[in-house]
């Protein structure tokens, strides 16, 4: 067991460090550039390309939808709590607390831990929690409505393209397929190595804060991923996946929008990174848990 948890996680690890020494070592590295190319073109290529082949009964594309929905709004209700029970600021730290990084991390230990079935439902996950992540989340860390910025983003309408495709049990013709695939492809490597840098460049600021919420994002996402499982009666690499998703360390794009609505961002980059690195034992815990 303990050598199969080292070989999902070691992956993700090493190629994160990648992206740390690379940006250690001075080498230029165009993360606004990266992060466009995966999230306008990889991203969106890799939840069609994988939801598209993938053997996914439409009942299992609905629970993983609803399930998502539902850890989602658990846990912002008691990120909400939270905030107001410490005195904390409500636009900075909600975000932070209720969207996990289901991308650059829960995608490739879900691919790793469960092959191609584990990866489209990770990507189903993922889909959700960054429509809400584009839309509300963004919300409310600005403090002002931002719809018409998801209708921008074209995850959107992979997913809704990805969902045709399952709903009606059609397949992309042979060469758009290996087209979509070749170009999903480099969004997990990419995915790594940016969270690798991005580590590099942040700065904590008040450790005791961020270690708080660090362990309250990871602990709170657990729970929370469990409760769903049970309440949803998933089972098997679905209910796996929600869990493992649910409890991934806090998102690196909650630091951006932090940063850009000027939203206490050393704290939230805190957090980050801390929540991240608590992540190299506490995933080691989960992933043991999901697969037995």
């Amino acid at each position: 067991m303990y050598a199969e948890i080292i070989a999902i996680i070691a992956p993700v690890f090493i190629c994160a460090a990648v992206g740390f020494g690379w940006a250690r070592s001075g080498q230029p590295f165009d993360t606004q550039l990266i992060s466009a190319l995966v999230m306008n073109i990889g991203a969106p290529c890799l939840i069609v390309g994988t939801l598209g082949k993938v053997d996914m009964p439409a009942a299992h594309f609905s629970q993983i939808m609803m399930a998502t929905v539902l850890v989602l709004l658990i846990t912002a209700a008691l990120s909400w709590l939270l905030c107001l029970l410490l005195g904390l600021s409500l636009r900075a730290f909600v975000t932070p607390l209720c969207f996990p990084n289901s991308g650059n991390m829960g995608l490739p230990l879900s691919l790793f831990a469960f092959g191609d079935e584990g990866l489209a439902v990770a990507l189903g996950v993922f889909l959700v929690m960054s429509c809400c992540h584009f839309s509300l989340g963004l919300a409310l860390v600005s403090g002002r409505g931002s719809w018409r910025s998801i209708f921008r983003a074209p995850i959107v309408y992979a997913a809704i393209l990805a969902a045709a495709l399952v709903y009606s049990g059609q397949q992309l013709p042979g060469w758009l397929q290996n087209t979509v695939d070749l170009l999903g492809g480099l969004s997990i490597p990419l995915m790594l190595i940016t969270l690798g840098v991005s580590l590099q460049r942040l700065r904590i600021s008040d450790v005791y804060l961020s270690l708080c919420l660090a362990a309250a994002r990871l602990l709170m996402g657990l729970a929370v991923g469990l409760l769903v499982v049970e309440i949803l009666d998933l089972q098997g690499v679905v209910a796996a996946v929600v869990v493992l998703q649910s409890a991934m360390p806090a998102a690196v794009f909650n630091y951006l929008l932090a940063h850009r609505y000027n939203q206490q961002p050393e704290a939230v980059a805190g957090m980050v990174v801390i929540s991240t690195l608590l992540s190299l034992l506490w995933l080691p815990f989960v992933l043991h848990l999901v697969l037995i």
